[in-house]
């Protein structure tokens, strides 16, 4: 690959990057709706730097708690050249104001700080390059599990609990 075509895809891609977050959000986005917009973004990122001579490796998406009232947005991605060297595109947003998310998201953001959805190759036309987040999983299993009430009666001892299979 020429030297001049090298620098100028390294360019493109810092640009790219740089414009990425713009014109992103509405009023009451959720986790969800966020991932709707940006997915299909990263994928054509993705498939303009393939066209390009690139191999898509690795990313990660991040949503960020910031402070009381901000949170950030923040990607990179990792191309690697024909000639085995490592390209990063990253960008990170301005501070966005919280009152742009719908209020469970930003209880979200504000509980796990960071959210972060692994970025994998669309497989398949209509694929979300965006995967799940574990920790978002774990913890919106956690926030709809039925809690125990402190009434509960609570069991003394291990006599006290029946087996099925003993009763006959």
């Amino acid at each position: 690959m020429a030297l001049e075509n090298k620098i100028e895809m390294v360019a493109d891609l810092i640009e790219a990057a740089k414009k990425f977050f713009v014109d992103l959000f509405r009023p009451d986005m959720t986790l969800e709706k966020i991932s709707e917009v940006v997915s299909p973004r990263l994928d054509d990122m993705i498939k303009k730097y393939e066209e390009r001579g690139l191999e898509y490796s690795a990313g990660k998406f991040h949503i960020k708690y910031a402070d009381e009232k901000h949170f950030q947005l923040e990607f990179e991605m990792y191309f690697k050249d024909a000639e085995g060297k490592w390209h990063k595109c990253a960008n990170e947003s301005d501070l966005r104001d919280y009152t742009l998310l719908e209020v469970g998201a930003w209880k979200t953001i504000k509980a796990l700080k960071t959210i972060t959805f692994p970025i994998e190759k669309a497989q398949a036309q209509g694929d979300e390059v965006l995967q799940k987040d574990k920790n978002l999983e774990e913890y919106r299993e956690a926030q709809t599990a039925p809690a125990i009430s402190a009434d509960a009666p609570e069991l003394k001892k291990s006599e006290d609990i029946l087996d099925i299979n003993d009763k006959k």
